[in-house]
């Protein structure tokens, strides 16, 4: 354990960039949340558990395994740590990407280590993309072991990209392996954006299969604005409707009701790049209006920061 802690330092030091966000405390006192040290090929997540003590939460390795003509092989390792900072899983990734005229296909092995600390193949998933004018369509099939250790296909995701001028259109629709073994319509998510001078508007829906009835309703929906200052400075607001909530869908609503309200303020300073959030909720005495606006987080990143 003490050997990760100045493997993880070391990493800080030398990463292109670093981001650490605070929050207030019970007694309104900011203290440091999380920080997340970026480089070429690594990304450590570190955050703060119950006792004050800063612990790693993930980190992920990736390097180029072959590149040659149209094939790309990448492998990615994700450590996962424990509340007590301890590892608990690791990931292996192997990524092949195939490109050709029009389209590429990419396959993602995922292995997993075991109780004993072995690997074991848990998922794989094929993405064939297809350019279609000015557009693209994503077909992505996800297989996982069966009781015999054989791979059975659990869920595809169709998915088309059209862009015109200022607007992109995304709409991709999830299908799951149904009780007679065929594909059923699981979920639906459309999404538009708009750019216009110096603000984007963009819109996310979320349908989703409510109940015991298949049909899809409209359960999640986010409306966000951006506004872009001469300075480069961003500001950002965010409006949450959901009849889906904190994992839990409801039947008995019309519609989605507004949730929440994010502002959020983008900009550099002599300290780096700076970026608040802030948020109205419901309140206890009142669930179907806002409270005030309060802020949450603050997040300081330094270095090569996007």
């Amino acid at each position: 354990m003490k050997y990760y802690v100045l493997a993880m330092a070391a990493s800080v030091a030398l990463a292109q960039s670093v981001t650490n966000t605070y929050i207030k405390d019970l007694n309104g006192q900011r203290v440091q949340a999380e920080s997340v040290a970026t480089g070429d090929h690594e990304r450590t997540e570190i955050t703060q558990n119950l006792n004050g003590r800063r612990i790693p939460m993930q980190q992920t390795d990736e390097r180029v395994l072959k590149q040659d003509g149209n094939t790309k092989v990448v492998e990615k390792i994700v450590r996962k740590y424990d509340p007590n900072g301890k590892l608990a899983s690791t990931d292996r990734l192997l990524i092949e990407e195939q490109t050709r005229p029009g389209g590429s296909t990419t396959r993602t092995t995922t292995y997993r280590t075991d109780v004993n600390g072995r690997m074991e193949e848990i998922q794989r998933e094929t993405a064939e993309v297809e350019s279609r004018g000015s557009g693209t369509k994503t077909e992505t099939v996800i297989e996982r072991p069966t009781i015999n250790n054989s791979f059975q296909a659990v869920e595809k995701r169709v998915g088309v990209t059209e862009t015109s001028g200022n607007t992109t259109h995304e709409d991709q629709t999830v299908y799951g392996r149904s009780e007679n073994g065929g594909y059923v319509v699981t979920a639906r998510e459309v999404k538009d954006s708009t750019r216009a001078g110096n603000q984007t508007t963009e819109k996310d829906a979320l349908y989703q299969a409510v109940g015991n009835n298949s049909q899809l309703q409209l359960t999640l929906q986010t409306v966000s604005t951006t506004a872009t200052r001469p300075d480069g400075s961003e500001s950002k607001e965010v409006n949450l409707y959901g009849s889906s909530w904190n994992g839990h869908v409801a039947d008995n609503q019309s519609g989605p009701q507004l949730r929440e309200q994010q502002i959020i303020e983008r900009g550099k300073g002599s300290g780096g790049v700076t970026e608040t959030l802030s948020v109205r909720r419901p309140t206890t005495s009142d669930p179907n209006k806002l409270g005030p606006l309060t802020r949450i987080s603050e997040t300081v990143c330094t270095g090569k920061c996007q």
